[in-house]
């Protein structure tokens, strides 16, 4: 049926249904085979093989089973993880680091790797199996849905695809179904109007009325899943942003409006749009003769049924796949016919017979001749008795030679059929060398590579039908629980409103609807296995670099099981984080809050200078500091001065106290016209002549101490400001 088909009549939904169940019969059947042949008592013997060894020991010596848990506990332990990445419009690492933690929490909730460990399993047995992605409540108090992936039971019956589809991973296919077999009381239940029918049904049952129909004890519905085409309409926003213009666009445009964000135009005028085709899968319930419900919309672009297949590929127009079974039916069922033979003919064979006349026999007790061991038997000699040293032997164990052979080559038919080694289960050749058991270690997991990549392409299309499925289910403000690869959660909010105070423009974080994205699948160690190998190689590095050791003790001590590790791995990230050693990229959400509440409170306080600015204030505030005590050293010896220049001018007025007096004495002499007096006048004259030459003497020597004084004060206070002085050199960035 074309894409366009409205899938509306139920009689052409059957008849798709019918079609591809018929065109898979086959395959189908032989995944059903291979399940019973591992599964079922006496499933490794066939009906001819049954009857002619009717009454007679049969044992299943099962070489399978090994071999299957061999391949499906390498993939138990091998980790398939889902990595998100940016492809195109504004998409971002943060938005795909957050996707990642959804899908893990998703994986985490719905127990996907139970689910991905049992689909492979029943691939490597099969050949098939299948899982689904829904969308659920997450529990009955809630309006917040999620995403989950379930295991879909028996899905050899049970899941069934567009025959034009021809992908491994049937990501092209238009339409899938999923069948469930109910009881028929839950079946009237909950569609009371219903026909009754089973999807399947061949025609003579479906003309059979209500009341015949009830007669089953189970009834089987299908839910079918069917994209529709429809048209999508773009428009570009000239802040380079991309909507769809529908009427969530349409409720936003008047906000984007005043914020000058408005729908681009070319050269033209003309505003910037395009319409792209694009589907959507709806679903609806089915019974055998008519709709049980009206569709409905769901949140996927792609049919939400996943199938493994194993060996897959498309043969004359049909869709082949098998399992690791389908070429050791024969080997392991001539292990079990032959290893039965020989044990028949040997536990179960009659034990050696000695046949003898009572002639023989008589006198003698050979009652306890099988326990006692005596080398030597007493018989009486009977001519009659057979010629076989008188007596005759008869029965007991006789091996087959071919028998032999004929198992040893089953096992060995086994074995290669397989490319299963001893090696490979622990149970090498103890004359083989350790080389030689690692090349067929090596070479049987290079023939089981397959079953891992059939694993890998079914994971990889769950992880890209999640992605397209997430910004729908989580389109609201919400909080959601995000996974690390190492187990750390943390609880991011989605789709929050923020105002950018900078550019005053309303800002969504978290908003997973933005950009595109790709998904791939990455296949390693599980995760207890890496922990172990991460630790050992980090203790090898350390001893080789001890910084090493000091840089990562966090991720060493977290990769440690022993209690109180977790607690220690804390405490040194905490130190590590403090001192600016773990980047940005490797930051926790909690971490990155703390910075940015650090940046917020430092923007609310005044900026802090620079170091350079800081030293340059200290500089001038010790140059300050210099420049007030010259000052005060100044303004002490002025004052110094001043107490000096006061002493002079005292000493100057003590002289001219004793010149006037002297002058008095004088006149006093000149008056009595004394001769003797005369003497003695002259005398005082020229007394008061060498006071006045040794007043100007020191009035002179005062007044050149004053001014050498004055000088050596100038000169030390231009000394002790010219020392102080920074000048800002260029060159270094510094103050000198």
């Amino acid at each position: 049926m074309p894409i366009n088909t409205d899938y509306s009549e139920i009689s052409d939904v059957l008849i798709l249904i019918q079609k591809a169940q018929d065109a898979e019969k086959e395959q189908r059947e032989q995944a059903r085979e291979a399940k019973r042949f591992l599964t079922q008592r006496d499933g490794q013997w066939d009906e001819y093989a049954t009857n002619k060894m009717n009454n007679r020991f049969r044992g299943t010596f099962d070489m399978c089973t090994p071999i299957v848990d061999g391949i499906a506990g390498e993939m138990e332990q091998s980790d398939f993880t889902l990595r998100v990445s940016p492809s195109g419009g504004e998409a971002s690492k943060e938005t795909a680091k957050t996707l990642d933690g959804i899908i893990r929490n998703i994986r985490n909730i719905s127990n996907a790797e139970d689910v991905f460990n049992n689909a492979g399993r029943s691939n490597v047995i099969a050949g098939f199996d299948a899982w689904e992605v829904v969308q659920e409540w997450i529990d009955s108090d809630t309006f917040d849905q999620d995403l989950f992936i379930r295991r879909v039971p028996n899905a050899v019956d049970s899941v069934w695809f567009d025959l034009s589809s021809v992908l491994q991973d049937r990501s092209d296919a238009n339409w899938g179904v999923k069948l469930a077999s109910l009881p028929v009381d839950e079946y009237n239940s909950r569609w009371p109007d219903g026909s009754g029918m089973s999807v399947g049904d061949d025609s003579d049952t479906r003309k059979g009325t209500r009341d015949e129909v009830s007669s089953k004890e189970t009834v089987t519905v299908g839910k079918l899943y069917y994209r529709k085409p429809r048209k999508i309409k773009l428009v570009r926003m000239t802040d380079g942003s991309v909507y769809e213009d529908n009427e969530d666009f349409k409720t936003i445009q008047d906000e984007m409006e005043q914020q000058g964000i408005v729908i681009e135009t070319d050269g033209d005028g003309n505003e910037k749009r395009r319409t792209r085709d694009s589907w959507r899968v709806y679903s609806r319930m089915l019974d055998g003769s008519m709709w049980l419900a009206e569709e409905e919309e769901t949140v996927f672009d792609f049919v939400p049924l996943i199938p493994i297949y194993g060996n897959f590929d498309i043969v004359d127009d049909q869709c082949v796949y098998f399992g690791k079974l389908e070429n050791l039916y024969d080997s392991q069922r001539i292990v079990n016919y032959g290893l039965s033979r020989d044990i028949e003919d040997g536990a179960l064979s009659p034990s050696p017979t000695i046949w003898m006349t009572d002639k023989q026999a008589e006198g003698n007790d050979y009652s306890q001749m099988n326990t006692d061991r005596a080398p030597i038997r007493i018989y009486n000699a009977d001519p009659e008795a057979p010629p076989v040293n008188g007596q005759s032997f008869t029965g007991g164990p006789q091996p087959s030679a071919g028998l032999q052979t004929t198992i040893q080559n089953a096992m060995q038919m086994l074995t290669t059929s397989s490319n299963t080694y001893q090696s490979q289960q622990g149970n090498a050749n103890a004359q083989q060398s350790g080389i030689a058991g690692l090349q067929q270690i090596e070479q049987g997991n290079v023939g089981n590579i397959k079953w891992f990549k059939d694993l890998e392409v079914a994971i990889c299309h769950t992880g890209k039908i999640l992605i397209n499925a997430i910004p729908r289910v989580y389109d609201a403000t919400r909080q959601v629980r995000v996974l690390g690869e190492d187990g750390s959660s943390e609880i991011v909010v989605l789709n929050q409103p923020y105002l950018d105070q900078q550019t005053g423009q309303n800002i969504t974080l978290n908003d997973l609807s933005i950009g595109e994205y790709d998904v791939v699948c990455d296949v390693g160690p599980a995760f207890n296995s890496a922990q172990k190998e991460s630790a050992r190689s980090f203790e090898v590095m350390a001893s080789i670099n001890p910084e090493f050791a000091q840089s990562g003790m966090d991720i060493w001590l977290k990769n440690k099981k022993e209690p109180g590790m977790d607690l220690m791995a804390e405490r040194f990230r905490e130190q590590l984080f403090n001192a600016g050693m773990i980047p940005e990229s490797q930051w926790s959400e909690e971490e990155t809050q703390k910075v940015q509440q650090q940046q917020q409170a430092a923007q609310q306080q005044p900026p802090q200078p620079d170091p350079m600015t800081l030293a340059a204030e200290a500089e001038m505030q010790k140059a300050q500091a210099d420049m007030a005590g010259v000052q005060q050293k100044a303004q002490q010896s002025q004052q110094d001065t001043q107490v000096k220049m006061a002493g002079v001018q005292v000493d100057q007025e003590r002289v001219a106290l004793e010149r006037e007096k002297l002058q008095l004495d004088a006149q006093k002499f000149i008056k009595g016209q004394d001769d003797k007096f005369n003497v003695a006048a002259a005398t005082i004259d020229q007394n008061q002549q060498k006071i006045d030459l040794q007043a100007t003497k020191q009035m002179q020597e005062m007044a050149l101490k004053l001014t050498e004084l004055e000088q050596q004060m100038g000169q030390q206070l231009n000394g002790e400001v010219q020392s102080n002085m920074l000048t800002f050199n260029p060159a270094t960035g510094d103050f000198e």
